[in-house]
């Protein structure tokens, strides 16, 4: 047998090789650190016997690999843990996403795991730990539909697994199997530092019609500093959390009774909503869009003529009849784009009229599991910024550029920074879910990449990510979360106007089909500004903040007075100024200000009063300014023109 290396030298062996034994076969210090292997190009553990010609690589711990490879170890560990604890326990997936540092491990358990066993479950983890090997095989389906009989997670994900990648693999420590098709250590030396977090709920396959599992929630780390590292780097992210800013800031708020997923805007959050949304429709007007105001409900004959009562069915609120005896059944509209299409048709249209961009901030519903309800991130009731364009044929390359810029320029005054687009396409073979006209398929997305390479931009294919009735490129963004969200969709859609029969009169007299482009300049509001929160750590520029100015006054009833004459001078040019009467020290409310982020505090006293002047800070600053109260207005007015 030869196994061609990564240098590109050749091995010639007798027999069968375990890439354990291959690596120590090339050196002892390479046995000592090797923590998996690549075969043909495919990642295996430690265990995996190689036993044909094959190009093998050593994957050792100095590999960027061992941090993933030492969290879904970490979970396995965990999953030997709850089947000592409760032998009857069924172990489900071992999961780790690296943005969150975090690995889960679910399982079923009856009666179901409280809190006070996770102090039990962190002490047999910590015993295992200390265990030296890790025992290893190959699965088939046979030797899997007999070893997990019993256990009807492992026997779903073990066939996934063997479909995707042909191989499943199965892990062993003290009598404990469990099935994955990630990579576990063979030699637990390597994994220094185990901390189990919470216990939570999830739903098998996040699916809230199948059974509610348990989810035990760790860290781990290849040292206790990397570990104390990590959690302090979550604490931080807790805190920055839009969440927790909120309970100070004040911008959203929600009420069980009104129902679970429906934010409710608090005054500091319609003032941040309100100047998002004036400047969004500035940046509209400059790009000739045509506002427009659609209901918020729908017919459900309308979704079925659109298609997304076959495809979105399960996402969208129950119907509901018009009155008592109707037979009318209407919908919480979940998408804006056949409304929009209804505007279109209320007259014909030539092609000189092309492109035509119909723009509304709607409100749409989604009825979202109340398990991934996450603040303003994952609402029911949610306000979008959305634009659908008909064009020409002709226009789609040019109509797709000025839609990718104008976007780029409004991230750009949110100082939000592009990380990548996302270009999603069909899956060829999902006739089910997508709309079965292969020609119109491949005229989409040839157009679309098309688009892509023109622009010059990175972007990263997605097979089986697109909408059931186009391709689209998602703006991608890295939250200070580091979560990937997507900001902005700009979509293709040849199939909505073939469904409401859309055409067009062209030069010809003939009437044409036009292709429909799906945008949302920043998506919902809710979304963009939870990121906003979080991205700012709650402070918030200046022309955004609900309150800009914060006047504190320090003297007699006379400098009062003052105070009051400059909140009106500030406010009669639409500065959201407040005066702070409260009976409190000075540095109390001076401190008060700066914990609610506020990015001018006054201070106002007899000397300001007598040289008509203003004293003021900044927030995050200490240092006292004083100015003309002229100069002081001219200042903040061209900071809120400039959007600083």
């Amino acid at each position: 047998m030869k196994i061609k290396l990564l240098d590109g030298s050749v091995k010639e062996y007798n027999g069968p090789k375990s890439i354990k034994e291959i690596a120590i076969d090339l050196s002892t210090s390479l046995g000592k650190t090797v923590i998996a292997g690549k075969v043909n190009g495919v990642v295996v553990p430690c265990g995996f016997v190689v036993k044909q010609d094959s190009e093998v690589e050593i994957i050792t711990n100095k590999s960027e690999m061992l941090e993933p490879i030492i969290n879904t170890t970490a979970g396995f560990l965990a999953m030997v843990a709850i089947n000592k604890i409760d032998p009857k326990a069924l172990n489900a997936e071992i999961t780790y996403k690296e943005h969150d540092m975090e690995f889960n491990t679910t399982f079923f358990a009856d009666p179901r795991w409280k809190m006070d066993e996770i102090e039990s479950l962190q002490n047999v983890v910590n015993q295992l730990k200390d265990k030296k090997h890790v025992g290893f095989q190959l699965l088939d389906e046979q030797i899997l539909n007999k070893e997990f009989a019993h256990n009807k997670y492992f026997l779903e994900l073990g066939k996934k697994y063997l479909q995707a990648n042909k191989m499943v693999f199965c892990y062993e420590l003290d009598g404990v199997k469990v099935v994955s098709d990630q990579i576990v250590l063979d030699d637990l030396s390597f994994v220094k530092a185990i901390e189990i977090q919470q216990l939570t709920g999830s739903y098998w396959n996040d699916n809230a019609k199948n059974e509610m599992l348990q989810r035990v929630h760790g860290l781990a780390a290849s040292g206790k500093k990397i570990l104390d590292e990590k959690k302090a780097s979550l604490e931080e992210r807790r805190n920055n959390d839009h969440r927790e800013i909120n309970k100070q800031l004040k911008i959203f708020g929600f009420d069980p009774l009104i129902g679970q997923g429906f934010p409710l805007w608090l005054p500091n959050g319609t003032v941040v909503k309100d100047e998002i949304r004036k400047y969004i429709n500035e940046k509209r007007w400059e790009y000739n869009y045509l506002k427009v105001t659609t209901p918020i409900v729908g017919t459900v004959q309308l979704y079925k003529t659109s298609g997304h009562w076959d495809h979105y069915r399960n996402d969208m609120f129950q119907p509901f009849l018009g009155a008592k005896g109707s037979e009318e059944e209407f919908v919480l509209r979940p998408m804006n784009c056949p409304h929009h299409i209804g505007v279109y048709r209320q007259e014909p249209h030539t092609y000189k009229e092309l492109p035509m961009r119909i723009c509304e901030d709607a409100f749409q519903f989604r009825y979202e599991s109340s398990g991934s309800l996450t603040g303003l991130e994952r609402v029911r009731a949610m306000e979008i910024t959305d634009t659908h364009i008909f064009v020409r044929p002709d226009q789609i390359a040019e109509e797709f550029k000025s839609i990718y810029k104008m976007v780029k320029e409004i991230l750009e005054t949110f100082h939000i920074q592009i990380d990548y687009l996302s270009f999603s396409m069909r899956d060829p073979h999902d006739k089910e879910k997508y709309f079965d006209d292969d020609q119109m398929w491949n005229q989409a997305e040839a157009q679309l990449e098309s688009v892509l390479k023109e622009l010059g931009v990175d972007y990263k294919k997605m097979p089986g990510e697109a909408a059931f009735y186009g391709p689209k490129f998602d703006i991608q963004i890295r939250t200070v979360q580091n979560h990937e969200i997507t900001v902005a969709t700009i979509q293709l859609d040849f199939l909505q106007p073939q469904k409401f029969d859309v055409t067009y009169l062209d030069a010809d007299q003939q009437l044409k089909r036009p292709i429909m482009i799906h945008c949302a300049q920043i998506g919902t509001y809710e979304r963009f500004i939870a990121t906003l929160l979080e991205q700012h750590k709650g402070a918030l520029p200046l022309w955004l903040s609900p309150n800009q100015v914060e006047i504190i006054s320090i003297g007699d009833e006379a400098c009062e007075a003052y105070a009051e004459d400059i909140k009106n001078m500030l406010r009669k040019e639409f500065v959201r100024a407040r005066i702070d009467a409260r009976d409190e020290r000075l540095a109390w409310k001076i401190r008060e200000a700066q914990i609610n982020k506020i990015p001018y505090q006054l201070v106002l006293g007899p000397n300001e009063l007598a040289n008509n002047t203003v004293n003021y800070r900044q927030y995050g600053s200490e240092e006292l300014i004083e100015m003309s109260k002229a100069d002081f207005l001219k200042k903040i007015l061209q900071e809120i023109k400039d959007k600083k």
